[in-house]
Parts: structure tokens; sequence; C-alpha cells
């Protein structure tokens, strides 16, 4: 009996030591932001046509030129700026619609608001700020006389001509 207690005894010790021994497993590696889901419907296009002026990133006005891309998705450092690995990991995560080009085929959805409702500083225009926050809203195609802003006018006709989301 006292030969078996010692050879457990023995036994776990060895075992205890054995794994003290062994080398300690990495932790497992998470990245600093979540890889956004997707969801959205998007145009899918290169990073170099998204990237109009050029300078390595996408901003939220160039993003805003991309049928149903979600910029807010996909600026996972929220620093209003899309680095190309931020841009093509929305990309890779989005449902592909229409043909990637802005008209009749490009299948847009736009969130349906009224005037009043999308005019949040009540200034009686919609600037790019304010509109970036509709869903779908494709600015520059509404934006006809190319000055930054819209009208009543302007925006009423680019609703009129507008997908409603479902």
């Amino acid at each position: 009996m006292k030969t078996t207690l010692l050879a457990v005894a023995v036994a776990a010790c060895f075992g205890t030591a054995a794994i003290a021994q062994q080398p300690a497993q990495p932790a497992q590696q998470t990245s600093a932001q979540p890889a956004p889901h997707g969801g959205d419907r998007t145009d899918l296009v290169s990073f170099q046509t998204a990237d109009k002026n050029k300078d390595g990133a996408v901003n939220k006005e160039e993003a805003g030129q991309i049928a149903g891309f979600d910029f807010t998705r996909a600026d996972t450092n929220n620093n209003n700026s899309l680095t190309r690995q931020e841009f093509e990991v929305a990309m890779t995560t989005a449902t592909p619609r229409g043909d990637g080009v802005q008209g009749p085929k490009s299948g847009d959805r736009t969130q349906q608001l009224s005037f009043e409702v999308a005019d949040l500083n009540k200034d009686g225009r919609i600037d790019t700020g304010e509109a970036a926050k509709i869903d779908g809203f494709n600015f520059s195609s509404a934006d006809v006389d190319d000055n930054s802003s819209l009208t009543r006018q302007e925006f009423q006709s680019a609703m009129a001509k507008s997908q409603p989301r479902g």
C-alpha cells in the first residue's frame, strides 16, 4: 500500500514538472477592431475607383458616391477615413448589387425621409454631412447644381427617383 501511494505521488510530481516545462501557449490574437459584418447591398468597386482624389484613403464624400456603401460600418477605427484594408474588408463582406454603375441598374434602395427630417440643422438646405446619414442616398447625383448642398427641390426630386428601402 505504501509503495502504491509513493508511486502515485512520484507520478504526480513528474506530471506537474512536465506541465510546467511546456512552453506557454500564445494568447489568441484578437484584432483591435472587429471585422465589420455585411448586410448592406453595395455596388462593388475597387479602392482605386473609390479614391477619387488619389490620396490613399476613401473619405465620407468619396464613399457616398458608391451606391449602398455603409461608410460607418466600414470605418472600424472611427477616424472618418478608410484605409485600403478597411475598404477592402467592407467590400468583401458586402452583398453585391446592381452593375456597379450609378443609374437605373444600380439597384439603389434609399431610406425615405422628408426634407424636414433630413435637414438636421434646420437651415433649409441639406449638406453632405446630413445626407451621409441617409441610408443609400446618393448625394452627388442629387446635387444637380454641384454646390455641395441640396435645396428642398433637389432633395425631393432625388427621393422621388429613388427606390424605397424595404
